[in-house]
């Protein structure tokens, strides 16, 4: 069992490898109320006389769990300036100060490859406990800004929303930057991003960042722990963000619309033909009125003269009429046929 059963009690209590610290690394908000987020205390294991995680690991052949790690301020909480560079250095441990100085290459728009890795813990260790200990947040931040060959910066990097914060908090960065910008008004909000609150702030935020013509998003690309001055392989990542921040293409939708092919008679064919002649937009829409539903064959309408038996169509012209005939002939002669083929040997057993 993960953690102890705090719910239950007696003998229940026993089990579990993790009991519940006394710091509270964060809090989260759950069907409207907030819980705290407490770090973690390995339990003891009486029988081995060591900690249950580190007899686990022993048994199944794992690697141990840092203890001294799991209830120190967590790093990728702490703000990013001196405050919370003096919290992470409190804790004396170079693992939580390689997150902290990896979080802040992240802000700068820059990656560590995983090849560079060990030079990521070497600056850590370094902080911590050797050549930099009177560092401050300043120098950190200056030196990762001389861009060491070890750091990958990326071009295409954009201020956007970090995907770690709670939306309220992302909501009233939004509302905070629509009040400041200039260069654009948060109704320019384009439709595929407006149905996310992640995504309206990467068009917001981007474009006001873009606006300030900053080069330090440690400071202009922050909007109360809101956003993220990312990587394009960071924010890549996030669904429908690489196509809201700024500097993305706006989506268009087209479609083309065939010409109706249609065979039509008389007034019908001289009408298209005029209108073909007006415009291509006109003679598509002239093409397809004249055009009968698919699967219907196209016939003439008559329009009957009271008890006088006459009739007029509404073709003009007794050429049309005769075409029409004719195209009745071979139809009306294959009926009459099959009923010759099949009266026909009847009247020669009745003769």
């Amino acid at each position: 069992q993960y953690q102890v059963a705090y719910w239950k009690t007696g003998s229940e209590m026993d089990f579990g490898m993790f009991g519940l610290g006394d710091t509270v690394l964060a809090s989260m908000p759950y069907f409207g109320a907030t819980y705290n987020v407490y770090c973690l205390t390995p339990q003891a294991s009486p029988e081995s006389g060591m900690s249950m995680p580190d007899a686990v690991a022993l048994t199944y052949g794992g690697s141990n769990v840092e203890s001294l790690d799991l209830c120190a301020k967590n790093p990728l909480a702490m703000s990013l300036d001196q405050a919370g560079f003096e919290e992470v250095l409190a804790e004396n441990s170079a693992s939580q100060m390689a997150l902290f100085v990896e979080r802040v290459i992240n802000h700068m728009g820059a990656t560590v490859p995983a090849e560079n890795t060990q030079s990521l813990n070497t600056l850590a260790q370094s902080i911590v406990g050797g050549e930099y200990t009177d560092y401050s947040m300043v120098e950190m931040a200056s030196y990762l800004g001389s861009r060491p060959d070890w750091v990958k910066f990326d071009t295409q990097a954009k201020c956007v929303a970090d995907r770690a914060v709670d939306p309220s908090v992302i909501g009233s960065a939004i509302g905070w930057t629509c009040s400041q910008a200039k260069s654009f008004t948060c109704e320019e909000v384009w439709s595929w991003c407006q149905n996310n609150t992640y995504r309206i702030a990467d068009f917001v935020f981007s474009r006001y960042y873009d606006e300030l013509t900053s080069d330090n998003p440690l400071v202009d690309c922050d909007f109360s722990g809101a956003a993220i001055f990312a990587s394009s392989e960071l924010y890549g990542g996030w669904t429908g963000s690489a196509q809201c921040v700024s500097g993305a293409a706006t989506q268009t939708t087209t479609s083309t619309v065939p010409p109706a092919t249609t065979v039509t008679t008389g007034a019908a064919a001289t009408s298209a033909a005029a209108s073909s002649t007006e415009s291509p937009a006109a003679a598509t829409t002239a093409a397809t009125t004249a055009a009968p539903p698919a699967g219907e064959q196209e016939s003439t309408t008559t329009t009957l003269r009271g008890s006088s038996g006459h009739h007029e169509s509404t073709n003009e012209g007794g050429d049309d009429n005769e075409q029409t005939s004719s195209a009745l002939r071979p139809a009306a002669l294959q009926q009459a046929a099959v009923l010759l083929a099949l009266v026909l040997p009847a009247l020669a057993l009745l003769g």
